[in-house]
């Protein structure tokens, strides 16, 4: 360490006031200061993502991430906070936020306590973006609107209560009498009998949820589409379905599956508020209706992405059932109501569509309604059936692409890549197929087809003389096939059957990978580490939850995504995205490959970065065996 790092380290810990260091987003720098006040451990902080909410954090360090992403967003440099303390009370704090110099990317954090100021500043409010509203309205001792975020941690907290609490109840009940005022402009006039009333909510309300049901939100598209023919309208519905629900149904029960079902409720009724409509269509399907969303069509196209990335954070936020932890993921469909000769089934067939789009192009995404989306689906079903034979007939293969170590240049190993040559001897595209594959539940099949292929391939280089210590081939796993009960056993019989040493094993799963319980992830993942095999984290810096991934599940390897690769050498963002993700997979003791390293100019980048391996074009694209065979040898 040079003698000015280390009187910047000095100068960091003694200071008197708390300071953090982001880099996109991303901490990765802190002193002893910042660590008190805000009640957490080291850990926690570096590798802290503005963007993600992990369930071990302390609720100053949450609070403080949604603070600064406001702040950060609205470009305000100072405001006072209120820091959550364990005991209950708060700290007033100064929250000064300072970009440096010729790179707004990167940002100092500083946390002034109230008695360290020698003169008040007066800081301005920040401007209060337009908020989605939603029903129910809060009681008026909730946050106000103008304070979205904060709203958005006090739903966080909310779906991380005890199910017995019936958190949903709580928000609906204390408003019935202002949904009624929307009933009446939607419906017929209330029935006048106790008995009538009681009918008439049961058919328009959610028994479990008690949120509008379908009948309440047709009426409600209705209402709109006839009070709208003479003027133009810009609104939106939002469909929503949480991924792999059936699982939690299939290994807890029903009774589980409805208290999750209500958490998840609650937790996006906390965050939307006013005459829109949050209705549950039944199952773990939510519809939230913006009748009016913005002015134009493109605007109203970025206000309902950003609403549809709230609702996704507050099903992320991880929810604790009979000391189980589940972390939810949603497919988000979006269908812009710009047509005033739409109807209202035919909008919600148009977000429908688009949810199912956003769950084939891997879940936990957000998709607008193509038009082209119903001629996608069709060609979706012949690619389907021709796929059910691939498997017997033998068309498909595996190639393989050298992985480079940066500093010596040798081949330390491959990854193992699934191609599809069809019988009229034309390849077809991973990314068509392989989605198809997933969605189906082909790919478990296919997959352990792949872990046999690859054992049998790693057999021959060893007895060829071409495979040593060290060296690892890659192979793919799928959230589907993740989620096989017979994947471990897969995976042994192949080592065995080919006596192969795990050590030689790496297996990679994408940031995609959707977790129910993350103890049983954990659990499988360990079960494989402990035959000696090791775990990458794939396309790392492109999906949802990538922090949290890396705090909680052991990783040995993290590959960095392409799309921060391709441009890194004349692009200073991307190499900034870059130089964080080196800094936090160090924190972590991971070891980083970088993948589409398509010239000697980046990785010139990567090689002064520090990365210790690539795969790409520039050194070879994915190649049948016999050729990665050749290139062993060479």
């Amino acid at each position: 360490m040079s003698s000015k790092e280390e009187l910047y380290k000095v100068l960091l810990e003694t200071s008197p006031y708390g300071t953090l260091f982001f880099v996109y987003g991303v901490c990765i720098e802190c002193n002893h200061k910042a660590i008190t006040l805000l009640g957490c451990e080291r850990n926690h902080l570096i590798g802290a993502s503005l963007d993600e909410i992990s369930g071990d954090e302390s609720s100053a360090l949450i609070d403080l991430k949604l603070q600064l992403k406001r702040a950060v967003n609205s470009d305000q440099k100072r405001l006072q906070w209120h820091c959550p303390q364990p005991s209950g009370d708060s700290v007033d704090i100064d929250l000064c936020i300072e970009s440096v110099p010729n790179n707004p990317r990167e940002f100092v954090v500083t946390l002034i306590e109230a008695r360290d100021n020698q003169v008040a500043q007066p800081v301005p409010e920040s401007q209060p973006t337009p908020q989605v509203q939603n029903i129910p309205e809060e009681p008026a001792a909730e946050l106000p609107a103008s304070e979205p975020e904060q709203q958005l941690h006090v739903a966080m907290d909310a779906a991380a209560e005890v199910v017995e609490e019936s958190p949903v109840e709580s928000v609906v009940e204390p408003v019935k009498e202002e949904i009624t005022e929307l009933e009446q402009t939607l419906s017929e006039p209330l029935p006048e009998s106790a008995d009538s009333r009681q009918t008439h909510q049961e058919r328009v309300f959610d028994g479990l949820t008690k949120l509008p049901n379908r009948q309440f939100l047709i009426e409600a598209l209705d209402k709109y589409f006839d009070s709208t023919r003479d003027r133009e309208i810009c609104g939106a519905l939002l469909m929503i379905d949480l991924d792999n629900f059936k699982d939690i149904n299939d290994s807890w029960g029903h009774t589980v599956g409805d208290q999750v079902v209500k958490k998840v409720g609650s937790a996006i009724a906390h965050i939307v508020r006013g005459d829109n409509v949050l209705a549950r269509l039944g199952g773990d399907e939510f519809v939230l209706f913006i009748p009016q969303i913005s002015d134009s069509v493109s605007q109203a196209a970025w206000d309902a992405q950003a609403m549809a990335e709230k609702v996704r954070e507050s099903i992320a936020t991880p929810i604790f059932i009979d000391g189980h932890e589940l972390i939810l993921t949603a497919s988000i469909g979006i269908a812009l109501l710009t047509d005033r000769e739409l109807t209202s089934e035919r909008a919600l067939q148009y977000a429908d569509s688009a949810m199912y789009e956003s769950k084939r192009k891997g879940r936990n995404g957000i998709a607008f309604f193509d038009p082209y989306i119903t001629e996608k689906a069709q060609r979706q079903i012949g690619l389907n059936i021709r796929l059910r034979k691939a498997l017997d007939n033998q068309e498909f293969a595996l190639y393989i692409q050298p992985q480079i170590e940066v500093g010596t240049g040798r081949v330390m190993g491959g990854e193992a890549l699934l191609r599809w040559v069809n019988t009229e001897k034309s390849h077809n595209m991973p990314s068509e197929f392989i989605p198809v594959l997933e969605s189906s539940g082909l790919i478990v099949n296919v997959g352990h087809w792949v872990i046999r292929t690859a054992c049998e391939y790693l057999r021959n280089f060893i007895d060829e003389g071409l495979w040593r210590d060290g060296m690892q081939m890659g192979i793919n796993i799928s959230p589907r096939q993740f989620r096989d009960p017979q994947l471990l056993e897969v995976v042994q019989h192949s080592i065995t059957s080919y006596n192969v040493d795990p050590r030689h094993l790496n297996f990679e799963v994408t940031e995609n990978l959707l977790i129910e319980d993350v103890d049983e992830v954990v659990s499988k993942m360990k079960a494989i580490k402990s035959l000696g095999s090791c775990f990458s984290i794939d396309d790392f810096g492109i999906g949802y939850s990538s922090m949290i991934y890396l705090k909680r599940l052991p990783f040995d390897h993290l590959k960095i995504d392409r799309e921060f690769i391709r441009n890194i050498h004349r692009d200073p963002e991307s190499r900034g995205v870059v130089e964080a993700i080196m800094a936090v997979s160090r924190q972590y003791g991971l070891q980083v490959i970088a993948e589409g390293v398509e010239n000697a100019e980046a990785l010139n980048v990567l090689t002064k970065v520090g990365c210790d391996s690539y795969q790409g074009a520039h050194y070879s694209m994915p190649v049948p065996v016999d050729r990665f065979r050749e290139l062993l040898v060479a």
